[in-house]
């Protein structure tokens, strides 16, 4: 049986996830001081994602912020129905992209879906904090998938909002023009660092393990260098 979206589901108390199509990205509602919507499907998928909004009780005004993890357009297509009701905010890098319409770096050629460009108000940096008074997101710069990727971290919750950067069960995301497999590297080193009891990615599944899954990933990554033993020694100190 073919799947109706949007599929919907609340995770816990004031956060919901919207799957608003097939090939479109999680986007992550957190119902707050404010409502912050990560990230917003593709522009084919929108009607569905209002859908969503709409069964949770919200309409798309009702959007205070939008965070974009990074500019594909499959995390960004809703911008455009957004952009004059909400605040729109990505990483500077992928700011750019998104505000010029990089079609070819965003892959809008590769989903069939031409995109303008789109507003984007607040230009992130790491380390940025949006205070959402019972939720606090911290922008974590997390190059590697692309130039501009980012993840959300609410240190207090431990949920980590990963956008491509990391997923599941060691599965190594797609690095794409504007990425770098050493920058992905460095990234899923950091993210080891910090204290993540929930994972919610872009796509896949959840994950309660989220130590291992960035292990198991770091491993495969490193398998993907020609100096393997090199990168083990930075690991280890020893380089």
């Amino acid at each position: 049986m073919p799947m109706e979206y949007p599929c919907l589901k609340k995770i816990q108390s004031n956060l919901y996830k919207i799957k608003a199509g097939k090939l479109s990205a999680f986007s992550y509602l957190i119902t707050a001081d404010i409502n912050v919507l990560i990230d917003t499907a593709l522009m084919s998928d929108y009607p569905r994602l209002e859908e969503g909004l709409l069964e949770i009780g919200l309409k798309p005004s009702d959007i205070d912020l939008v965070l974009n993890t990074h500019e594909h357009c499959d995390h960004v297509g809703g911008n455009l129905y957004l952009q004059d009701v909400s605040i729109i905010g990505a990483y500077k890098y992928s700011a750019v992209k998104i505000r010029y319409g990089d079609d070819e770096i965003m892959r809008c050629r590769y989903h069939g879906e031409p995109f303008p460009g789109s507003k984007v108000h607040l230009w992130l940096n790491n380390a940025d904090v949006i205070d959402a008074g019972s939720w606090i997101l911290k922008v974590i710069h997390t190059p590697g998938h692309t130039s501009g990727s980012m993840c959300l971290y609410e240190p207090r919750k431990r949920i980590l909002f990963s956008g491509d950067t990391l997923f599941a069960n060691g599965t190594v995301s797609n690095i794409y023009d504007s990425g770098s497999l050493g920058e992905y590297f460095n990234s899923l080193r950091l993210l080891k660092t910090l204290k993540i009891d929930h994972l919610l990615p872009g796509h896949g599944w959840e994950s309660r393990n989220v130590e291992r899954d960035i292990e198991l990933t770091i491993e495969r990554v490193i398998e993907r260098f020609p100096n393997k033993k090199y990168l083990l020694g930075i690991l280890r100190g020893n380089v």
